[in-house]
């Protein structure tokens, strides 16, 4: 059990310090556009999957698996990241990782409507909780232009609604049998092949780069704390102890995000705020816990 919460609250910490890299990735004139950040991610995901196309065994899949997992890395690892990097530039860490958060909510609908899960008092519990706390969260005055606050929480909420999509195809590909490493294996390949190919139609164009190594480190390092430590620190957990324990543990990392960017950098959240961050982690761990 003790290796077990290790593990779940590892995969939290990676999942909140990712999003401090990546806004260190794409922040200032020297910072990465968003198909660059992609680039850089494949990059530092690349240097560890080539161990473990000779140390993760059973990695041969049917067609049909195939493509779920291309749709899962396009959908979740392209599309929805890519949304989440605007979020942070344009409102932050602090305000990003809560409201991504609710992904935990859409994959609770997801789960009623395609696996019939049934639902709980703990899901209308969490899910008026996560509501509330959005509320309270995104509340008061903002020291960015309004325009551009509200083009990044839609931002937020769109990519919140991309890994809802894609992690549910990641439990249609457990259902299916399929190991998670495996599947920790072929979404990061699939997506960096993905991001890596939208980077060359883009230098096809001429543009040119004014990213600093630094930035692309950042965003090289990004990748692998998120989907590599973080994934297998999760997927570990799993056989360690019961999901409805592992979750919530790990479903804290949008306040390790918070937390460390207020500690850490120039963000600063009010009470409400952080009472609106309090009820959207304690919301998602109910809507686990049932």
């Amino acid at each position: 059990m003790t290796w077990g919460l290790f593990f779940a609250f590892m995969s939290s910490v990676s999942w909140g310090v990712a999003p401090i890299l990546q806004k260190r990735a794409v922040a200032g004139a020297d910072g990465l556009s968003m198909v660059e950040m992609n680039a850089a991610r494949a990059a530092g995901l690349i240097v560890c999957l080539v161990p473990m196309t000779f140390l993760v065994p059973g990695l041969g899949l049917s067609t049909q698996l195939y493509t779920v997992l291309l749709l899962l890395a396009l959908v979740n690892n392209v599309v929805g990241d890519v949304l989440a990097f605007v979020a942070i530039r344009d409102i932050g860490v602090s305000l990003t990782s809560p409201i991504t958060s609710t992904y935990v909510l859409m994959m609770t609908a997801a789960s009623w409507l395609w696996f019939e899960e049934a639902l709980t008092p703990f899901v209308v519990l969490g899910t008026v909780g996560v509501v509330i706390g959005i509320a309270l969260l995104t509340s008061g005055k903002s020291t960015g232009a309004v325009k551009r606050r509200a083009h990044g929480i839609a931002a937020a909420a769109a990519a919140a609604v991309c890994w809802a999509v894609g992690l549910s195809l990641g439990k249609y590909l457990t259902a299916a049998g399929v190991d998670s490493i495996v599947i920790i294996y072929w979404r990061c390949l699939m997506f960096s092949v993905a991001a890596i190919a939208i980077w060359g139609v883009e230098r096809t164009t001429g543009r040119r780069s004014s990213a600093s190594l630094s930035s692309f480190g950042a965003g090289a390092a990004a990748g692998v704390v998120a989907l590599v430590i973080g994934g297998w620190c999760y997927f570990t957990s799993l056989t360690l102890i019961p999901m409805n324990v592992a979750t919530p543990v790990s479903s804290t990392s949008p306040l390790i995000a918070a937390l460390i960017a207020c500690l850490f950098g120039s963000e600063r959240l009010r009470p409400a705020q952080w009472v609106g961050i309090g009820l959207i982690v304690a919301g998602a761990a109910a809507v686990n816990a049932g």
